[in-house]
């Protein structure tokens, strides 16, 4: 599958569920990085045996790697905003489940710190730009995809990179900080199913060897940890100055791999 397959693909999706004038925007701003994680990892032409897809929201990918894996599970957060692709999920024979994952594995006294799946159910756990918005520990979480995959069954993660050249140089010099502290305040009554509860929040982003280091040692074998960059697709064209920040970005972290704009990683049980 070319990365123009994969674009246009995702805009009958979008068509189909009737999000076009919603949604879409948000395949459209991270197709570029979701085809480029599949290539990387090798998803596009494999087989992928039983698959566990932890919040892709509406990065379509559960429909696009549906054709490889002998059974597809998605585990999407519990927001009425993904409720409009069910139908598809049925339609497409993907199995869904809408849970909330920070009572799952938060401080809530009902917490069960568990997936609700089975030990060794699937080869395959995919969780991209996921883990960034737990506002829990997430050792459990990890503990739980060890236990639900299959000996020798592997998850492919990816996180930002809290240590890419962007983030290093809105620290050195002072910018962006109203961008991470006013949602906060745009959000504080965001109502979630009759809740006061905002996941969109980056509670915890993670470097390359901080990632590999929580998967280690939480019993994992890191087959494969490192960076990539992948940029979102803005709807207006960037700035003169954020263009040339890619740019250097890009170059960097073609030099020093510590710091591309994402952590990927391959963690095999």
């Amino acid at each position: 599958m070319t990365q123009v397959e994969f674009a246009a693909q995702g805009l009958a999706l979008s068509r189909e569920a009737g999000v076009l004038d919603q949604m879409h925007g948000y395949f459209v701003e991270h197709g570029n990085r979701l085809y480029k994680t599949c290539a990387m990892f090798g998803l596009l032409e494999r087989p992928l045996g039983d698959v566990l897809e932890i919040g892709p929201f509406y990065g379509y990918t559960p429909f696009l790697l549906r054709a490889n894996a002998f059974s597809y599970t998605v585990l999407e957060g519990d927001d009425p905003a993904a409720y409009p692709l069910k139908p598809l999920y049925q339609k497409h024979q993907l199995a869904v489940q809408y849970v909330d994952l920070f009572e799952l594995f938060g401080a809530a006294p009902a917490a069960t710190h568990a997936l609700p799946f089975g030990e060794a159910s699937f080869d395959t756990v995919l969780c991209w730009e996921t883990m960034e918005h737990f506002n829990f520990n997430p050792v459990k979480f990890v503990r739980e995809l060890r236990r639900v995959l299959k000996p020798g069954g592997r998850a492919y993660i990816t996180v930002p990179n809290k240590a890419s050249f962007q983030a290093l140089l809105r620290l050195a010099f002072g910018r962006a900080e109203d961008h991470l502290i006013r949602p906060y305040f745009t959000f504080e009554d965001y109502r979630c199913n009759g809740r006061k509860v905002f996941y969109g929040f980056h509670w915890r982003e993670y470097s390359r060897p901080e990632l590999a280091l929580l998967f280690g040692t939480a019993g994992f074998k890191v087959r494969q940890s490192g960076t990539f960059v992948a940029f979102q697709t803005p709807v207006e064209k960037p700035s003169v100055p954020r263009r040339l920040a890619r740019a250097a970005n890009t170059v960097l972290a073609g030099v020093f791999r510590r710091y591309g704009t994402h952590v990927c990683l391959i963690a095999e049980k």
